[in-house]
C-alpha cells in the first residue's frame, strides 16, 4: 500500500505537473487563438478592402468602357462633321469661283458699256457734223438757187435776207 500511497502521492504531483503544463498549454493555445483571431480580423479587413477595390476597379472599367463608347460616338460625329465641312468648303469654293467669273463678266460688260457709250458719243458727234454739213449744203444750195433766180445786183441783198 505504501506503493499505492507513493504512486498516489506522485500522482497529484504528476497531475499538478500535468495541470500546470496543461494550463500553460491552454494559455499558449489561448494566446495562439487570440493571435489567430486578430490575424483573422486583419485578413477580413484586408479582404473587405480588396473587395471594395475590386468593385471600384469594375466601376472604373465600366466607366472606361462608357467613355470609350462616348469617344467612338464623338469620333463618328466629328467624321460626319468633317465630311459635311469638306462638302460645304467645296460648294463655297465653287461659288467663289462663280463670283470671280461673274466679277470678270461685270468688268467686261462695264468695258463694253463704256466702249458702246464712246461709240455712241462719237456717232452723235459724227451725226451732228453730218447734219451741220447737210444744213450748210442745203443752205448753200438754197442760196445758190436763190442767187440764180435773183437778177444781178439784187443777189447781194437776197443772201442777207435769208
Amino acid at each position: 500500500m505504501s506503493e499505492q500511497n507513493a504512486s498516489s502521492s506522485s500522482l497529484p504531483s504528476l497531475q499538478n505537473l500535468d495541470a500546470a503544463s496543461l494550463t500553460a498549454k491552454v494559455l499558449e493555445l489561448q494566446e495562439a487563438l487570440v493571435q489567430s483571431q486578430e490575424k483573422n480580423l486583419m485578413l477580413s479587413a484586408q479582404l473587405r478592402e480588396l473587395e471594395r477595390m475590386a468593385r471600384d476597379g469594375e466601376d472604373l472599367k465600366s466607366e472606361l468602357v462608357n467613355q470609350g463608347l462616348l469617344l467612338t460616338d464623338k469620333s463618328r460625329e466629328n467624321k460626319q462633321l468633317h465630311q459635311e465641312l469638306t462638302r460645304i468648303t467645296t460648294v463655297l469654293e465653287q461659288k467663289l469661283q462663280e463670283v470671280e467669273e461673274l466679277g470678270a463678266s461685270v468688268i467686261e460688260l462695264q468695258h463694253q458699256f463704256k466702249n458702246a457709250q464712246s461709240e455712241r458719243d462719237l456717232l452723235a458727234v459724227m451725226l451732228n457734223e453730218a447734219e451741220n454739213a447737210q444744213r450748210r449744203q442745203q443752205a448753200y444750195e438754197d442760196s445758190s438757187t436763190a442767187a440764180k433766180d435773183t437778177p444781178g445786183w439784187l443777189r447781194a441783198f437776197k443772201g442777207k435776207n435769208n
